[in-house]
């Protein structure tokens, strides 16, 4: 099998000063910590037009994960109710028009999960 062959990335020898105020500087700090870069990674980045975003926290992924466990419940039971006859989801729910619009509440929610989901992971 062959090796990758990887550019070396040029070395970084230019230095600029830029002047900022406490207050700035601060808020540079502080937004480049939440990114996990350094103050110059995230200077750098933001100066060429990129936008670094923050690292989720252990809360945010703590939530993430529970979004994505209650998700996967309710495709489970979409996907069970697929298979039942129409009698069946009638013993089930006892109502058609619950049935129809617990069915239509969990496909938004789904939806809106999904993008949710997506959204996180970029």
């Amino acid at each position: 099998m062959k090796k990758k062959v990887t550019k070396p990335k040029p070395r970084r020898t230019l230095h600029l000063d830029t002047r900022v105020t406490q207050n700035e500087s601060d808020i540079i700090k502080r937004k480049a910590e939440e990114c996990s870069l350094t103050v110059s990674d995230y200077m750098r980045r933001c100066a060429l037009g990129h936008s670094p975003r923050k690292h989720l926290t252990d809360r945010e992924i703590e939530a993430y994960m529970n979004l994505r466990e209650m998700r996967q419940h309710f495709v489970g039971i979409t996907n069970a109710l697929k298979g039942k006859s129409k009698q069946e989801k009638l013993e089930i729910f006892g109502d058609v028009t619950f049935m129809r619009k617990w069915v239509r509440a969990v496909t938004t929610v789904l939806k809106y999960w999904d993008n949710l989901l997506k959204k996180m992971k970029d």
